[in-house]
């Protein structure tokens, strides 16, 4: 790309600094026993310095790659109340406000990063230079359709894990443990035939309490 001007520059810059920050939070996390999943870290530094360079095909990749990450993203928003209930959400805010408002203030900032840099790779001097290798230019529609099925096969996840016969029985078995006062959610849960683990969470608006049982019909 001599005597071009680099229209990934900025795309690159962000993928160092969200790279790097991804570091900073997964050694801080450590330090502090949190838990983190680091989706990025040394391979958006990778990234990030291939665009530097100018690199189209790395260009391509992480546009698909953001893409899907976009459209997945906004399908959990929508999945949201069935991976964490409202009610319980406010318990947790309620028992450590800082540590919740951590946790999702985080991911917020890693979308939000992420929709920037798919824009700077979708501006028209970033096609025009994917047009001139011969590469497609619009909306890479099948990031779209990957994020769709990874949607519909969650939905049907979560549907399985919370409103099957397995998910009635570990409730009821928590429930014989700790009583009325407290609604239940499946956290975690592995069948195997007519026997099963789980872990609920039992909560108020008061506390929250998570239990592992285990099951056998016969």
């Amino acid at each position: 790309m001599e005597n071009v001007i680099n229209p990934f520059k900025r795309a690159g810059i962000g993928l160092l600094t969200i790279g790097s920050l991804d570091i900073g939070v997964m050694v801080y996390c450590i330090m502090n026993r949190i838990s983190y999943s680091s989706n990025f870290n040394i391979f958006a530094v990778i990234a990030g310095i291939f665009l530097l360079r100018g690199g189209v095909k790395t260009a391509r990749v992480i546009r698909w790659f953001f893409a899907f990450f976009i459209f997945g993203s906004f399908g959990v928003i929508l999945l949201f109340p069935l991976l964490l209930p409202l009610d319980l959400l406010a318990t947790q805010f309620k028992s450590n406000p800082v540590g919740v408002l951590f946790s999702y203030s985080i991911p917020a900032l890693y979308l939000a990063i992420i929709i920037w840099i798919y824009l700077e790779l979708s501006t028209t001097s970033s096609k025009e230079i994917y047009k001139a290798k011969g590469y497609k230019t619009g909306h890479p529609k099948s990031a779209f359709y990957a994020s769709l099925v990874m949607i519909i096969v969650a939905v049907g996840l979560f549907y399985f894990l919370l409103g099957g016969e397995s998910a009635t029985t570990a409730k009821e078995l928590a429930k014989k443990q700790l009583g009325d006062a407290y609604t239940y959610h499946i956290t975690s849960m592995a069948t195997s035939g007519a026997s099963g683990t789980a872990t609920v969470t039992a909560y108020n608006k008061d506390e929250i309490k998570n239990i592992r049982v285990q099951w056998r019909i016969k």
